[in-house]
């Protein structure tokens, strides 16, 4: 500072100096601006993790939903887990969101009709942390209800010469099969002795099916005379005005079978050279395209020696009785004639002639299925339900036999019948290609291949929650 102006000059710098900061507020204002940014700045935080945190419970739910409704229709509780998780991973995958999952085992109640599963989730915080707040914990539970809906279910059950074979478990087929067709039952009824709105018959079959009434015997002195309208027997080319009901079978017939009849029949289908139809994929009485009229069928008279003597049980809701048909399932023998064993488990779950236990108009939500099990290709034989037309041994199939089963399997699932077809044990992918044909998806819950009675019974407990009806209850 050399002279008084400089002097000056600094005093009026200063001035303004001075006045600036007395004007200057910044400072004074850090304290109200802190105690508003820091709340601001939670509810920031908090929005933002509580946002996350939505969108965990929203996956988390759908995954639960999914997961639930997928594995409940495997009824054993091991599978059951796994098949759940399974779902589960697919729908909430590892890591989403950061967030740490537990999906907590299902419960299962004595009925096995409620299922219930939940599962959580650890969400680490951004922001809330900084208020002691380090992980958000978010909950999740569903209950399913599976309810059997009304159904009219037909059991088919191979019982050739080679289901007394080695089921590759340690038993022979026809026992895993019996101990399968149990598993199915339990689960249908439940803890009820009988249930509305399911009814279940069952049809044994080999070469050829016995139509009559299980454990009932033929009388030939018990035949009734029902008069029709003149027609042409297709048996013998005569004109006759009358077919024939024996006392233990609603299957009519085209004579008076001879004493000592066991009670199987042949095949509506003569191998016509102008008719390649007939009426084997039919269910009751009916005229085929060339004129052929099929009021009934022919009996096997008493030279079919392979011919069951289990007969067939009729469409019940009394679990006591079809248990007790499916326990009398033993001593396999005869050729497979897998065509027969469907179409005759058709007709008993179908209203009208020849069984008709079925309701007609079924009230509500209603399914009619056959669960079909086979462990062998077509086999042709004397005397089976084709009358050995298309040959005996392996080739029947090719010759015929095989076009048949695809005629009858198109014609029950054009009318609405569910079928599901089990491969038991005989690996032949010719076979497998057939059945997949045969079933109303070539997939499961409607295909199935079962390599041994261990496998058999888990497939059986498949179906049986596939012929129920799931919802989410909660």
């Amino acid at each position: 500072m050399n002279s008084l102006a400089d002097l000056g000059l600094w005093g009026c710098g200063l001035k303004v100096t001075c006045r600036r900061f007395l004007a200057d507020e910044s400072g004074t204002s850090l304290p109200l601006v802190a105690a508003i940014v820091i709340p601001v700045l939670g509810f920031i935080g908090l929005g933002t993790d509580a946002a996350r945190g939505y969108l965990v419970k929203a996956r988390l739910g759908d995954a639960l939903d999914a997961a639930v409704l997928a594995g409940a229709h495997v009824s054993d509780l091991t599978n059951l887990q796994s098949e759940m998780r399974k779902y589960f991973n697919a729908n909430f995958p590892p890591g989403y969101m950061g967030a740490t999952v537990t999906l907590n085992p299902a419960t299962v109640s004595p009925s096995e009709e409620v299922i219930n599963v939940s599962a959580s989730a650890d969400l680490d915080t951004t922001f809330m942390r900084l208020f002691g707040f380090n992980t958000l914990r978010i909950g999740s539970a569903t209950q399913v209800t599976r309810r059997t809906i009304n159904m009219d279910v037909a059991l088919s059950i191979d019982l050739s010469r080679s289901m007394d074979d080695s089921d590759g478990a340690g038993s022979t087929r026809i026992a895993a099969a019996r101990t399968a067709a149990h598993s199915l039952l339990d689960i249908l009824f439940g803890t009820e002795a009988s249930k509305d709105g399911l009814l279940i018959g069952l049809v044994p079959w080999n070469g050829a099916v016995n139509v009559t009434l299980n454990g009932t015997v033929y009388d030939p002195g018990l035949v009734t005379t029902v008069p029709t309208p003149v027609f042409t027997d297709p048996s013998t080319g005569n004109p006759q005005s009358e077919t024939y009901l024996a006392a233990n079978s609603p299957v009519p017939l085209l004579r008076t079978p001879p004493a000592g009849w066991n009670g199987c029949v042949f095949a509506r289908y003569s191998d016509s050279a102008t008719n390649d139809d007939d009426a084997d994929h039919l269910l009751g009485p009916a005229t085929t395209v060339d004129g052929t009229e099929w009021l009934a069928w022919m009996d096997s008279g008493i030279d079919y020696g392979d011919c069951l003597t289990h007969g067939i049980t009729p469409l019940t809701n009394q679990r006591s009785i079809i248990e007790s048909a499916v326990d009398e399932l033993t001593s396999p023998d005869g050729v497979t004639d897998i065509a027969q064993g469907l179409a005759w488990a058709w007709r008993v779950v179908s209203p009208g002639e020849p069984f008709d236990d079925a309701d007609p108009f079924p009230q509500g939500l209603h399914e009619r299925a056959i669960v079909l099990l086979t462990d062998g290709e077509q086999f042709g034989g004397d005397h089976d339900g084709y009358n050995a037309v298309f040959g005996t041994g392996s080739n029947a199939g090719a010759n015929g036999m095989d076009d048949r089963l695809r005629a009858v399997a198109a014609s029950a699932k054009a009318q609405g019948t569910k079928i599901y077809v089990i491969q038991f044990y005989h690996d032949s992918g010719p076979l497998q290609a057939l059945l997949q044909e045969v079933a109303s998806e070539p997939r499961a819950p409607y295909y199935y291949f079962a390599a041994d009675g261990d496998a058999l019974n888990g497939v059986f407990k498949e179906i049986a929650g596939a012929l129920s009806e799931l919802r989410v209850s909660q």
